[in-house]
């Protein structure tokens, strides 16, 4: 009998979370700098793909959803032998599909498409058929000897603050790493800088100037909103009615017309570009990092 189904895959979540930040390192990303300058925009501007993911340049520091799935697969394979050398049947989870591009960012820039605008408004559409959610994924559960053998003594899969806790199984892969490359990150420097552009996008004079052109369009279509961030969280009821779908659509016609959407990338990888070149030396050591990580993932799995 194959055990461990539902503890497994709430570890394979885990893992996955866990992924980027585990490859980054401590400083360079922790702090807010409030001297960065406005970067110039293209001469022409690109309107980013109907509710598509857009490349940014911090992108290349992360770890790519192909490299995702690689180590993935070897932290399964390593946590399979280990708990058959501990006298427990394992079979590796499989890598939950990525979800698809989120057509809201409500933070800020509000529906990013014109397509899910039509369909569903500014609500969420639905996941994906047969795409199985985090919370049936963790159904179920096995005995505590197995708990302990896959999890060890701090009871949370991949969690463990001091490197030298026992991890058990689900820390094999990294114990085959070594010390320095398998220890935890302390900060997620991709992400810090990550949100520092985003930060300092929100208050870019020149993202300002396209949001109030935005709002003018919509004012003249009779929709009164300061912000599209305002449009999308108004007290929308359920199920989605035709009045939302209508404001939506015009949202995003009132973007194009704006240049929302293509002046908000710009200014967001300009500021990207910026942090980059100030942070080179942390963000070399995650690159550095990452690789070493995918080398001995291939190694692993019999592919270096």
């Amino acid at each position: 009998m194959v055990r461990g189904r539902g503890l497994r895959r709430f570890g394979a979540a885990v893992v996955l979370a866990g992924l980027v930040t585990g490859c980054g390192g401590s400083g360079g990303g922790g702090g807010h700098d409030a001297a960065l300058a406005e970067p110039a925009l293209p001469a022409v501007l690109t309107e980013p793909p109907d509710g598509a993911a857009v490349p940014l340049p911090l992108d290349g520091y992360a770890v790519s959803g192909a490299d995702s799935a690689l180590i993935f697969q070897a932290r399964e394979a390593a946590t399979r032998t280990c708990m058959k050398g501990k006298g427990f049947d394992y079979t590796p989870a499989v890598l939950p599909a990525a979800p698809p591009p989120s057509p809201l960012d409500p933070d800020f820039l509000g529906i990013l498409s014109a397509t899910a605008a039509r369909l569903t408004g500014y609500h969420r559409p639905p996941p994906p058929a047969g795409q199985v959610t985090a919370q049936q994924q963790q159904q179920g559960g096995d005995g505590p000897e197995y708990r302990k053998a896959l999890e060890g003594a701090g009871g949370k899969p991949g969690t463990a603050a001091d490197p030298t806790a026992d991890r058990g199984c689900m820390g094999a892969f990294d114990k085959q790493l070594g010390g320095a490359l398998a220890a935890p990150a302390k900060d997620d420097v991709v992400g810090g800088l990550r949100a520092q552009a985003y930060d300092h996008a929100t208050g870019d004079s020149q993202v300002k100037a396209a949001v109030t052109k935005w709002a003018g369009c919509m004012t003249a279509q009779g929709y009164h909103y300061a912000t599209p961030a305002a449009a999308g969280s108004a007290a929308w009821p359920d199920p989605v009615a035709q009045q939302e779908k209508d404001t939506a659509v015009a949202d995003m016609v009132c973007k194009a017309q704006a240049q929302l959407l293509g002046t908000w990338y710009a200014v967001e990888a300009g500021y990207q570009t910026e942090l980059i070149g100030r942070n080179e030396s942390a963000l070399q050591g995650i690159k550095d990092r990452v690789t070493q990580r995918v080398a001995a993932a291939k190694k692993a799995l019999g592919e270096g």
